[in-house]
């Protein structure tokens, strides 16, 4: 981090912490509804956020109190039920069955919904490629469940940028060395949207997926990400379902208050015309797609869009916003996204509202850097953003809250409201900032950052072919 943002974080975490409120400790937890009786104790958690699934894939998330003591699979079951949208029935109608418990019809080994995920038909190859930073405990964790995914044909790209020491390459070495799965590779340039583009020139996978180091997939993500390009060529982007990991402390749950990462668990699709979200400034509110934690690509279109913008992201001026930018070149370029909620990540929230606070300024500064971007780069987005925005500007500055519950935001701190506005007004000035200091890390060091993205041979020794400037590959055996 510059001086710089080093004085803007500062700034932001002067901002006071919200009045303590009532203390709650909520319990994150999953619950198959087909499998045997499952009980959930209170066992000094005062409420629980459930994700009901059924064969795996999610079907409803609840908030549940525990103080009325034990909560079962039924009591799981029946409020599904209540909740009367339809999501549990419909899965019910497709598999053929009248209720969760029931074994797939007569003649069937699987039910149909594992059919389509997992067919025994030969899958296209997906690279997997997770960018990281000095967070070597959260990746040995991330990646253990990487590799427990249900998925053939795999590979896992760890993209080291910019480490302060070994420690995350000794750990990958120690715990994974024997994975043949697993590759590593070292960047002396810092920013994810270059970590994860070096890892998609590296990819040998058709299909490359994208996650972080604070982010545990689930077993079905990879064959979920993989069935929503469900054989459709104008489909070249495929997101999933993001919930939290943990809401044991207050800054955790202000953020799922805040809206959190959920997208809802209907699978949808996304283009420029047919297929609209409900937002405003559709496109543009490109936080509808999904995120960078939770994406597949076909890699060749992927690797023809230039990849992520290295102008903005991780360790950049703008800080965020690389994926929002690429899912929105994605659909007004006339392609699709596919929204695909069985691809479900469990992402960690921040949880101190220090770190809290730094994200909500970053996010919503993302964002008016990315508006920034497409005006500046097509004058058709230029026109149509200045006939939009005035009508949605008052909202967005002026009002005390960003929604109701029917967005799926509840109550929480005014702080979080203060610190999005002014990272809607840095956002332009950050863009800006961003693309100085890009031409001038190009004109100090254009070879060296261009050479590191170039595709080689994978090497126990980079050394015996020169190696890969800027850049340390190797496989773990």
């Amino acid at each position: 981090m510059t001086h710089r943002d080093a004085l803007l974080r500062r700034l932001v975490l002067s901002v006071p912490p919200p009045a303590p409120a009532a203390r709650r400790r909520t319990r994150v937890a999953d619950v198959e509804l087909s499998a045997p009786r499952v009980v959930l104790d209170a066992d000094g958690w005062t409420d629980a956020r459930v994700l009901a699934r059924l064969h795996g894939q999610p079907v409803a998330e609840i908030d549940l109190d525990l103080g009325d003591g034990p909560v079962t699979t039924r009591d799981v079951e029946q409020r599904v039920l209540d909740r009367g949208d339809g999501v549990l029935e419909d899965h019910l109608r497709r598999d053929g069955i009248d209720r969760p418990g029931q074994e797939p019809p007569a003649g069937a080994a699987r039910h149909r919904c594992l059919e389509a995920l997992l067919p025994t038909t030969p899958r296209p190859a997906v690279s997997v490629v997770i960018p990281t930073r000095n967070r070597a405990g959260l990746l040995a964790t991330c990646l253990d469940s990487v590799l427990a995914v249900r998925y053939p044909d795999l590979e896992v790209l760890v993209v080291d940028n910019a480490p302060a020491d070994d420690s995350t390459r000794a750990t990958v070495h120690e715990r994974f060395g024997n994975d043949a799965r697993v590759r590593y590779v070292r960047l002396d340039r810092a920013g994810a949207s270059h970590a994860r583009n070096v890892g998609a020139r590296l990819a040998r996978g058709e299909i490359v997926a994208f996650t972080d180091d604070d982010a545990l997939v689930d077993e079905l993500w990879v064959a979920a990400l993989v069935a929503g390009f469900a054989d459709d060529p104008s489909i070249v982007c495929v997101t999933g379902l993001t919930l939290a990991g943990s809401l044991e402390t207050p800054a955790a749950q202000a953020f799922e208050a805040y809206g959190g990462m959920g997208l809802g668990l209907r699978p949808r699709l996304y283009d420029r015309d047919e297929h609209r979200g409900d937002t405003l400034l559709y496109p543009y509110t490109a936080g509808v797609f999904g995120a960078s934690n939770n994406v597949a690509f076909r890699r060749e279109d992927f690797l023809a869009r230039g990849g992520f913008d290295v102008t903005i992201g991780p360790g950049t001026a703008v800080f965020g916003a690389e994926d929002l930018d690429l899912f929105l070149a994605v659909v007004l370029s006339g392609d699709r996204i596919a929204y695909e909620p069985a691809a479900t990540v469990r992402h960690e929230h921040r949880a101190d509202f220090a770190d809290l606070y730094w994200q909500v300024f970053t996010y919503s500064a993302g964002f008016t850097a990315l508006l920034t971007k497409w005006a500046l780069a097509d004058r058709r987005v230029a026109v149509d953003l200045a006939r939009r925005v005035p009508r949605i500007l008052p909202a967005a500055l002026l009002a005390s809250h960003r929604g109701g519950s029917e967005a799926g935001v509840g109550q929480y701190p005014a702080q979080l409201r203060w610190l999005e506005r002014a990272g809607y007004l840095y956002g332009p000035l950050a863009y800006l900032r961003s693309r100085v200091d890009l031409l001038r890390g190009r004109t100090a060091g254009s070879a060296q950052a261009g050479s590191a993205v170039e595709p080689v041979p994978v090497l126990r020794d980079p050394a015996a072919a020169g190696g890969l400037p800027g850049a340390l590959s190797g496989d773990l055996r």
